[in-house]
């Protein structure tokens, strides 16, 4: 749907001759006015060829299913004006009365020109906020509306300490959650908005009170940190997080002063159980599902930071390295969709044991630091903005564009020789993202032809004898995240390799008639 929050819209439909319809169903517009105007605009000559007496607009507020005659009006006229009985869909159609008194289009049934929504019923938004220990509050919210539009949300806080109002730095969702601390604790207030598409605008505020922290906990000292930070809503409910997997390893620790458990960042796939906890190498991770293809082989590299896979669920898998004898406190996890220039606080592993499980909305790219916290409370910043991330991950469930074009067959002594030709693209190309096959029914079975081989858009296959003499070909392609398309032939090609002979059998003398 369109937001059109002006009190006009401009129909630009073209009124047809006799026999010309309305265009099929528009988008809808949407708007939290009950009376407006529609403007539109005609065909002069169209109109001067029918001898056109007035304009008729019919309205239907059940889909099509009646028409009602809301408005007349002459050719010279600008516009309709229309006012809604209440919130609800309106289909709008133009008629055309000639001067024979015959309607422009004929017949009963209207297709509509302009369908417009009237909403005038904002939003609803709900906001709690709560202690979730000393010094810290957590933010839960959750926006309901038919036609919602997510990205107006903001929200802001209030604490002491702050003279104005700040913004809490989420993701625009509908509904999610966030928390951030309050050394100094108090009285916490926050205020939200959000809008739908007709732009009616929802408001809440909420508020509680917050122990003080404890005065040995340190505060991230970065001037750039802006709390909150946004926790794991980003990604639901609409896909509700897998929980972590359940171990039996339990941290190690050795004695020695309290310490901020440290993570070093060396991403790859693992496929065993890890050890020694908590080791920490940050962000070595496994996807749900099985990787094959090119990923399969970019996942027996353990120096890249970069990955591309076909799944929104996946996990990062990591470890603790320096962990004090107050041993670990919490193991958080942050996301950034934009290479770090913005950072969110995507949750906390249950556990403290890796894996940690992830689902994101989307195909996208996203990148992913992990802050351990120490018993004590001690821990690294959160992540910056414009910190890069530790490893970024592609997530790419398109399979590539496949064109098979058609098969060109050589001739004579090249007879057998058929020259296959496509078109392929996608964002993120396998290295050797072609093969071939041919079967001589669709069913199978498959014969390879060419394996994985590099995208020249054609290859030239010299067909053996033992093929069959008529068969398809199939050409398939995958892309580095391992999608994969394919394409047949839609007939089956005929290669008829038989070279006919003869030989003489006998000799026949014909008689000669005799000369009497």
């Amino acid at each position: 749907m369109r937001r059109y929050p002006a009190l006009w819209f401009t129909w630009a439909c073209l009124l047809l001759a006799a026999g010309d319809g309305l265009a099929a169903a528009p988008a809808p517009i949407v708007t939290n006015k009950l009376r407006f105007r529609i403007p539109f605009r005609t065909d002069p000559a169209a109109l001067q060829r029918m001898n056109a007496r007035e304009l008729q607009l019919f309205v239907s507020p059940n889909r099509g299913a009646t028409w009602a005659l809301a408005q007349t009006i002459t050719p010279q006229a600008a516009r309709f004006e229309y006012q809604a009985a209440g919130d609800g869909e309106y289909w709008f159609a133009v008629r055309t009365i000639d001067g024979f008194g015959q309607p422009h289009p004929a017949g009963e049934q209207l297709e509509p020109g302009l369908i417009v929504v009237v909403d005038t019923v904002p939003p609803q938004l709900e906001l709690q906020l709560q202690p979730v220990g000393p010094g810290r509050v957590q933010l839960s919210w959750l926006a309901r509306d038919a036609a919602l539009d997510p990205a107006t949300l903001r929200l802001e806080y209030r604490q002491p300490g702050t003279a104005d109002w700040q913004p809490v730095s989420v993701l625009p969702k509908s509904s999610g959650q966030t928390s951030w601390s309050v050394p100094q604790g108090g009285l916490v207030a926050v205020r939200g908005s959000i809008a739908d598409l007709a732009g009616n605008q929802g408001m809440q505020q909420a508020q509680a009170s917050i122990l003080p922290g404890d005065p040995l906990l340190p505060r991230p000292s970065g001037s750039s940190v802006r709390e909150p930070i946004a926790e794991a809503d980003p990604f639901s409910p609409e896909a509700p997080l897998l929980p972590p997997r359940a171990s039996s390893a339990k941290p190690v620790i050795n004695p020695g002063p309290a310490a901020e458990p440290k993570t070093a960042m060396m991403p790859q796939f693992i496929s065993g159980n890890l050890a020694s906890r908590p080791e920490i190498t940050q962000d070595r991770w496994t996807t749900d599902e099985p990787v094959t293809g090119s990923a399969a082989a970019a996942a027996s590299s353990s120096l890249g930071r970069q990955r591309i896979i076909n799944t929104r669920r996946f996990q990062l898998n990591y470890k603790v390295d320096d962990v004090g004898p107050s041993g670990i406190g919490s193991v958080e996890l942050y996301i950034t969709p934009d290479n770090g220039r913005q950072w969110y606080r995507y949750g906390e592993d249950a556990d403290r044991t890796s894996p940690f499980d992830v689902e994101v909305p989307q195909d996208g790219e996203y990148g992913f630091a992990v802050r351990v916290r120490s018993g004590a409370g001690l821990a690294l910043d959160p992540p910056l903005p414009g910190e890069p991330p530790a490893i970024r991950v592609t997530v790419d469930q398109s399979a590539p564009k496949l064109e098979l074009l058609p098969v060109q067959q050589g001739q004579g002594t090249e007879m057998n020789q058929l020259v296959i030709r496509w078109r392929t693209s996608d964002a993120h190309p396998a290295e050797k993202p072609i093969s071939l096959y041919y079967a001589p029914t669709l069913e199978g079975p498959w014969e390879l032809i060419s394996g994985w081989r590099a995208d020249t858009g054609s290859f030239t296959w010299t067909v053996g004898p033992g093929a069959p003499p008529q068969f398809y070909v199939r050409v398939m392609a995958r892309d580095a995240a391992g999608n994969i398309s394919q394409v047949d032939t839609p007939q089956p090609l005929l290669v008829d390799l038989t070279r006919p002979s003869a030989r003489i059998v006998d000799v026949e003398v014909k008689p000669v008639p005799s000369p009497h």
